[in-house]
């Protein structure tokens, strides 16, 4: 995104001193949302390992300090996995009975 788009949607948004920008994640799985705390900003060197030229920022999220959603996407993937052995183990079965 370029910050000038950011720029322009958060004029349209409207904003104040008291307004808070927050940063999250979306498991796509089930479009749960979680707040992931903001971490640094990154630009220039640190970046690129060249010096500043206006060209990219980075905003750094911390996905892993958000223990729900490392959770859910965990339980996700362990219920794919058993799903997948259990079709594998029909497909066996069905085979041992013809």
């Amino acid at each position: 995104m370029k910050v000038i788009e950011l720029i322009k949607k958060l004029n349209e948004i409207g904003y104040d001193e008291n307004t808070e920008l927050t940063f999250g994640v979306v498991n796509r799985e089930n479009g749960n949302w979680y707040e992931a705390p903001f971490d640094e900003i990154n630009y220039g060197i640190d970046l690129t390992g060249e010096p500043y030229h206006n060209d990219v920022i980075n905003i750094d999220v911390d996905v892993d300090s958000v223990e729900e959603y490392q959770k859910e996407k965990t339980d996700s993937a362990v219920e794919s996995f058993v799903d997948e052995i259990q079709e594998v183990l029909n497909k066996y079965q069905r085979k041992l009975i013809f």
